[in-house]
């Protein structure tokens, strides 16, 4: 009989690994202490990458004025929103902006073992606003949408000749390195406390649209990213028939959009859901008008009941990379800056 060869996971599957780094520094620029967390890179990573590697050229033989070949357009538009370009936070504050630190059920539960407060499991579904448990608003300038302001690369070594016959090695370039830093004057809490301090417990890397500045929304990330609305009408299946024919020009196959009530904001100042447990769906396809988009599910209230009328749709270009919770909170406050470092190892 002949023997089976039996293998780990890890030896079958390959993983874009992560690691997020906090350094923190104290207000003169001398270093303090370092936090690093290890973490996976969502799958959807590979989706941003897949959407970067092609060129929007390919090589046409018999292009150009002389029929000797010319590069065309390829038809594949390697889209910005699908790079990396924000660091969103996330906080544990209670409702009057008091941090709660690891006693936060959010974030942390008791270990039953040791007694220690562990980082909860994260789920595979999405979270609230953002995509994050707690999302600092967004307050500009002091609470800032966190760009990435630094890009570079970190070697690691690998065998240039045949591996246990030749000892010379060479350096590949396959850490990729993102960096943003939160300054003195950044992410020191409300300023409704005496410590006025956040207790940062969740980092997330995402890809969006290119946004400048947003002013003092005071509104979560996810809001910021939202485009629209287009008016639309809802079938009462998974067929949504948007108002306008230009609007078309708006959505595409793929996109995530959120579906709200035709009527403005709420009392709350978001958007009005009209009962719906999520409010966001996946866009698989578009009528030779486009005025037509099939959904992934038809969009129900939380009875289970058809939505119909008219509704506003929203194109919602943010896209979670990656995400952590920190295995203890973080505490910003005007005495640090933290340079925040998040490493993708392409394994």
């Amino acid at each position: 009989m002949a023997k089976r060869k039996l293998v780990t996971l890890n030896e079958e599957v390959k993983y874009l690994l992560g690691e997020v780094e906090l350094e923190f520094r104290h207000k003169d620029g001398t270093f303090s202490h370092r936090q690093v967390e290890h973490n996976i890179v969502k799958i959807f990573m590979k989706e941003c990458l897949s959407h970067r590697l092609p060129y929007s050229k390919i090589w046409d033989p018999e292009g150009g004025s002389d029929l000797q070949g010319a590069w065309v357009d390829s038809g594949i538009d390697p889209l910005e929103e699908f790079s990396a370009k924000y660091i969103l936070l996330g906080a544990s504050f209670d409702a009057n902006g008091v941090p709660l630190d690891s006693n936060d059920p959010r974030y942390y539960v008791t270990d039953t073992v040791t007694g220690l407060k562990v980082p909860i499991r994260l789920e595979p579904g999405a979270y609230y606003d953002g995509e994050l448990i707690n999302a600092i608003p967004i307050s500009e300038p002091y609470r800032p949408l966190k760009k990435i302001e630094n890009i570079y690369f970190e070697s690691t070594y690998q065998p240039a000749g045949t591996p246990l016959l030749q000892s010379d090695v060479r350096a590949i370039n396959n850490i990729l390195v993102l960096e943003t830093t939160l300054r003195d004057n950044e992410y020191n809490g409300f300023g409704l406390t005496e410590s006025d301090y956040f207790t940062i417990t969740e980092v997330a890397l995402a890809a969006g649209k290119t946004i400048d500045h947003v002013g003092s929304c005071n509104c979560v990330p996810r809001k910021i990213f939202l485009d629209g609305p287009y008016p639309a009408e809802a079938s009462g299946s998974n067929v949504v028939t948007l108002n306008n024919s230009a609007d078309a020009a708006h959505i595409k196959a793929g996109d995530q959009i959120k579906i709200t009530g035709p009527h403005g904001s709420g009392s709350d100042g978001e958007h009005d859901i009209m009962g719906q447990v999520s409010p966001y769906y996946l866009v698989l396809s578009k009528s030779g008008t486009g005025k037509d988009l099939s959904l992934d599910r038809t969009p129900v209230d939380s009875h289970n009941v058809p939505i119909t009328g008219s509704i506003y749709v929203w194109v919602d270009s943010l896209r979670i990379c990656s995400m952590r919770v920190l295995s203890q909170p973080a505490k910003k406050s005007s005495d640090f800056q933290i340079i925040i470092r998040w490493r993708i190892i392409m394994s």
